[in-house]
């Protein structure tokens, strides 16, 4: 009977300290930036980086409709820029990132400090041409295209 409370303690006890990793990585994560690595398979994904005060896309994977969508934005410029669109009208949006502000009903938008980054997370729920700009900078501006195409 004390082998049996000895082995369920040990596990109890691994358990807890398993738990207690896993919270540390991901704080850490957090607070470094490291949640980038992490992100999902099954998740489209999207890298804008503003340099000289321009959207520039730098990587893409397939935008499907109804899947997770994640919009990463990194501003490379020495000066905030925002990021704001329609597409994050009454859509749950979900933002990872230090050095930036959300603001609005729901979102509209947020703004990235000087060589921070923004990770987005929403799923659109349908075909759309989906546009963007900065709200600080009204000239800059950009679009992507939510196309749902078969593959076969």
């Amino acid at each position: 009977m004390t082998t049996g409370r000895r082995v369920w303690t040990e596990r109890a006890h691994w358990s807890v300290l398993g738990l207690a990793a896993i919270l540390s990585l991901s704080w850490f994560h957090a607070e470094h930036g490291l949640a980038l690595e992490t992100l999902s398979a099954q998740e489209s994904r999207i890298e804008l980086t503003i340099r000289d005060s321009t959207f520039v896309r730098t990587k893409t994977t397939p935008i499907r409709a109804g899947m997770p969508m994640v919009l990463v934005v990194r501003n490379e410029d020495p000066i905030p820029h925002g990021f704001s669109s329609p597409m994050f009208a009454g859509l749950p949006v979900t933002i990872e990132a230090g050095g930036i502000e959300v603001f609005g009903r729901g979102i509209d938008g947020l703004h990235v400090a000087p060589g921070q980054t923004a990770v987005i997370r929403l799923t659109h729920a349908q075909q759309a041409k989906m546009t963007f700009r900065c709200d600080l900078h009204p000239n800059l501006e950009g679009e992507l295209y939510l196309l749902d195409v078969p593959v076969g």
